[in-house]
């Protein structure tokens, strides 16, 4: 079991696997209201990459509205001359309070769903992830848990700052 810092503004994160499957359940809260958020989830491949160290190419289709169909292509640098390809499909859109996807790579495959709840004065940001690993899955679910846990909540915390940095300028 994987269990994010408590001590961070407005975060929860927690993560658990079973069965092959490793389960991320993060939060953290902004002073935005729900509707820039999700503005900023549905065309995420403008903000990219998050965080700004990391090589990442992201492209959407169609370009346009965010609606169930959108596909994503993403390209993440693991190292020199090592990249992965994931793509996703949007499955559920309900603006401006719920993003989902499907999401699979060559390696494994997975869900991601965004909710955003209207929290006081802003916005609670929800992120649940289901990432099943295709191969040796008694042997990479304990290491993606550990590796992938802090690496989703650090890129959980910088897209928050990224809300909060617009609505600053």
């Amino acid at each position: 079991m994987w269990a994010g810092p408590m001590g961070m503004r407005g975060m929860f994160a927690s993560g658990e696997h079973a069965a092959g499957t490793c389960r991320f359940d993060l939060s953290m809260t902004t002073t935005r209201p729900a509707a820039a958020v999700y503005e900023l989830l549905a065309d995420i491949q403008d903000a990219e990459p998050i965080p700004r160290r990391a090589r990442v190419t992201m492209v959407k289709e169609p370009s346009g509205p965010t609606g169930v169909g959108t596909r994503w292509h993403e390209r993440v640098r693991l190292g020199p001359g090592w990249w992965l390809t994931v793509d996703s499909v949007v499955t559920e859109a309900d603006e401006p309070h719920r993003l989902g996807m499907d999401f699979h790579s060559r390696w494994f495959t997975g869900h991601l769903t965004y909710d955003v709840l209207t929290a006081g004065h802003g916005s609670l940001l929800r992120q649940r992830e289901t990432l099943r690993p295709r191969v040796l899955r008694r042997v990479l679910v304990p290491v993606l848990e550990r590796r992938l846990g802090p690496r989703l909540e650090q890129r959980l915390v910088d897209l928050t700052q990224l809300l909060e940095d617009r609505h600053g300028s």
